[in-house]
């Protein structure tokens, strides 16, 4: 009989909480149950009344809040404690020893029961308040509300906040309302503490303590501003703390993330003075001027926005009804004309048509300058003066040391030493680089690397860098740093989008066999699963991060609240559904084949000691976050195999010819595309093909999906036929042959529509063989469409990017193909250029391995 105990326990707890519960709302689950235990106090005696409740009995409660016969006067009677909401986050509960801290809030609402009493005993009658005017002492009021439903759901009116969550957040957030204007405390989670530091947003009057920063902030893309801020111009008082890294934020984030939130923060156009802001002359500037003086060679210091005036002929600038500040630029057209009280002076002595100020009028007798009243002075910028109509120079203002030194004692700005100066003609006076200098530039090789996305440009470029002495500097390991962590992401929403779709198609098929099997309709039982469903919470996060993908907004929350969501991230990918979604990656077109090999290290990754690897680098996709345009130099000798033995008996310097190595991203092309005509000075194009793409899909811009190896041919030819690459050499570099040799003994070439018609000879089961017919097939295809297309020979040569080895080689051919390009021109032998000693096969380079 002692059995069934524990099942009427579990009953019975059961049904008190869905006494306690709104009617209709679902149990929650046990990992997601919420509660509070209060103990009453059995310490000694306190100096001041305690606010007492008594019990209340639920289900008393409970009929009297479902019934409508009942008063609101007699619900009002009854105590009754906020609940805790259910939507709080389990990140911002109180914590052991900061209940003290805890600010006590209360909330109104437009419908609602209040309770107002006097600290008491529970046997006593109920004492009157008394009122303050009365002289006496006013009991502490204690005041518990009951929102409505409506209101505990994470409805508009908490979204509407200035100081809200973002949407689609998976950290619920109470807002403290009127709580957040207090000193110290935290606008996100409530807490105060006058003693400990807060960040401030440059747009609002919101302040974070150091564990609600990351989460309100994101990754401060432009600087320290709330996700839901970004784009809004900052409040200028805040304008002297741009750059300046705060105590707290040193705590948060490490140096190079400082750097970069730093200089983001100055340099991002949101953060800029506006033209309307500034108002020079009696105008306000426009766009284009505002641009001129920023960009002037000597522009005014710590610019504000205000009310200026601008001596265009001296070059003194000043605050409207004031001295001169600086002295800038002259000549530059902006705002408009000087006016004659524009530094409010009244001296009667006038300078480019400005009435001075009295120190600037003590200045210039002190500068033994005769200035009688009513002089009319015309004072040019680099210091001499005339009278209006003398066209006679009587001498220079600041041309002597001690009216400079006068100058620093007023306060008056002077123009700097190389104002003075007169510039250097750059076609009259000799430069001062030397002439080997113009050699070596003269000897820049542009070469431009170009190919679709996942076809291992990137892995080539970075091979180049590790290969020819141009290390990662600090700031580009950390970029590539936020670049691994946000790609990780990006992996894991690629899966999660995945797993929804196998989840549909399966719970499609357990509905049609189950009608198959009854053969008439019946109800589907929605609480049996299938091999890729997931938990509420781990449904809850992927809910959040697919609405963050589909928003473009990643870069707000990501890399910068990656150690935050790390946990989950490895549970999530740990989790079976997803691990069944992974082993059907071949369907999930997006999916790089370096998902895993990130997504195993995401805790380790997401720390912030982590540092990434030369291999890490290596199979990071890009080059930067924004894998735009990027570039480097480097060089190696300029002999070959023929040259070697002429060169060692002589102590002479090895020639090197410089390469530029060009990287640029396949994003934005299209048949009108005209930043291409920026290249067409590059010396060859290497256009990388991944051979294992022959059996993937590639989504066009219009959504529609193309075979992807189709999709690097019809782009090669696109750039063949571009004119600005008319008479520029290609090379064509085959990449990932070492998994185009795996993949072809399992998937045939013919998967690709171009290759149909590939026969080859019985490869015996070597794979090895099979793979190297099939590469010098797909050679000959892409070599009968370029001399199709442009008359001219196609240059080839394989690689495996992540050898480094290989790329080396495939480097040394590219120099011996632009070697050949250049003397086959000269035609010193008459030779045909076909049939020169130059061979443009394989097999022949003494820098490629024999096959």
């Amino acid at each position: 009989m002692a059995a069934p105990e524990p099942e009427d326990e579990k009953r019975s707890w059961q049904e008190l909480l869905r006494k306690m519960l709104p009617s209709g709302a679902p149990l929650p689950d046990d990992d997601h149950l919420d509660y509070s235990i209060a103990v009453e106090y059995e310490g000694p005696p306190l100096p001041y009344e305690v606010p007492k409740v008594d019990p209340v009995d639920i289900g008393s409660l409970h009929s009297a809040a479902s019934g409508v016969s009942g008063s609101v006067s007699e619900l009002s009677s009854i105590p009754v404690a906020e609940p805790v909401d259910r939507d709080a986050s389990r990140f911002s509960r109180i914590r052991n020893g900061d209940a003290a801290n805890e600010t006590q809030t209360s909330t109104s609402f437009s419908v609602g029961f209040s309770s107002e009493f006097s600290a008491q005993d529970s046997n006593s009658e109920p004492k009157p308040v008394e009122d303050d005017a009365g002289g006496g002492k006013r009991a502490a009021v204690v005041t518990f509300n009951t929102p409505r439903e409506s209101e505990t759901e994470d409805d508009g009116d908490r979204s509407s906040s200035p100081q809200s969550e973002p949407v689609g957040s998976p950290v619920a957030w109470v807002s403290p309302l009127k709580v957040a204007s207090k000193r110290g405390i935290c606008s996100r989670c409530g807490k105060g503490n006058r003693l400990k530091e807060r960040e401030w947003c440059l747009v609002c009057d919101s302040k974070y303590c150091s564990n609600c920063l990351l989460k309100a902030m994101g990754s401060m893309p432009e600087g320290r501003k709330c996700v839901s801020c970004i784009g809004q111009p900052i409040d200028e008082s805040k304008r002297a703390s741009l750059g300046k890294c705060s105590k707290l934020l040193s705590r948060v984030c490490s140096p190079l993330e400082i750097g970069q939130i730093m200089r983001a923060e100055k340099e991002c156009p949101a953060n800029q003075l506006r033209p309307q802001q500034l108002v020079v002359n009696g105008r306000e500037l426009r766009e284009e001027e505002l641009g001129e003086i920023l960009g002037c060679e000597v522009p005014p210091q710590k610019l504000k926005p205000g009310r200026y005036w601008y001596d265009k002929d001296s070059g003194l600038w000043g605050k409207e009804g004031e001295k001169p500040d600086c002295i800038i630029t002259p000549k530059l057209n902006v705002g408009g004309k000087l006016r004659a009280d524009a530094s409010n002076g009244n001296t009667n002595v006038f300078m480019n048509g400005r009435e001075i100020t009295k120190i600037e009028l003590r200045v210039l007798k002190l500068a033994k300058v005769q200035c009688p009243p009513d002089t009319h002075f015309w004072v040019y910028e680099d210091g001499t003066y005339e009278e209006e109509g003398q066209n006679n120079i009587k001498g220079n203002i600041w041309g002597k040391a001690s009216t400079r030194f006068i100058c620093s004692l007023f306060s008056l700005p002077v123009p700097s030493r190389n104002q003075n100066g007169a510039r250097e003609d750059p076609m009259t006076q000799p430069s001062s680089r030397s002439i080997p200098e113009y050699l070596d530039q003269a000897r820049v090789q542009k070469l431009l690397l170009f190919g679709l996305e996942g076809s291992g440009t990137s892995t080539i470029f970075k091979q180049a860098k590790f290969l020819y002495g141009n290390e990662f500097t600090p700031e580009e390991v950390q970029n590539m740093k936020l670049m691994i962590q946000s790609n990780m992401y990006k992996y894991l929403s690629i899966l999660l989008e995945g797993r929804e779709r196998f989840e549909e198609e399966a719970s499609l098929q357990n509905t049609s066999d189950s009608l198959a099997a009854d053969e008439t309709p019946s109800v589907v039982d929605e609480s049996k699963q299938s091999i890729y469903s997931i938990n509420q919470r781990f449904k809850h996060f992927s809910d959040w991060l697919l609405d963050i993908m589909a928003t473009g907004d990643l870069d707000a929350f990501f890399p910068a609240a990656t150690r935050e969501y790390a946990p989950i991230v490895d549970e999530v990918w740990k989790d079976s559904a997803i691990q069944e979604t992974y082993k059907r990656r071949e369907e999930l077109h997006c999916l790089p084949e370096v998902a895993k090999y990130f997504l195993d290290r995401a805790i380790e990754i997401s720390s912030n000691e982590y540092e990434p690897t030369e291999t890490d680098i290596l199979y990071a996709e890009g080059v930067t976050q924004s894998n735009g345009l990027t570039s480097l130099e480097f060089s190696f000798d300029d002999r070959s195999s023929m040259s070697e033995l002429y060169n060692e008996n002589y102590e002479c310097p090895l020639p090197l010819t410089k390469y530029q190595l060009i990287c640029l991203s396949s994003k934005g092309l299209n048949e009108g595309c005209k930043w291409l005509a920026m290249f067409e000075d590059v010396r060859a194009v290497i256009f990388c093909v991944a051979l294992s793409d022959y059996d993937q899909m590639w989504a066009l811009g219009n959504g529609r999906l193309h075979n992807k190896l189709l999709a690097s041919r019809d782009l090669f030819e696109s750039l063949v036929r571009h004119p600005c690459f008319s008479n520029t050499p290609f090379v064509l570099v085959l990449n990932k042959y070492d998994a185009f040799e795996d993949k072809i003994g399992q998937v045939p070439l013919s998967a690709c529509e171009w290759f149909k018609d590939f026969n080859p000879v019985k490869p015996h089961n070597n794979s090895q063989a099979l793979a190297q017919q099939a590469y010098y097939y797909v050679a000959v295809k892409f070599k009968e469409l370029y001399l199709s297309l442009s008359g001219q020979k196609l240059f080839v040569v394989q690689t495996r990017a992540r050898d480094g080895n290989s790329v080396d080689v495939a480097f040394k051919y590219i120099r011996e193909v632009l070697k050949w390009d250049e003397e086959k021109d000269d035609n010193f032998f008459g030779i045909n250029g076909d049939d020169s000693y130059f061979s443009t096969e394989m097999s022949s380079s003494p820098y490629l391995r024999q096959e």
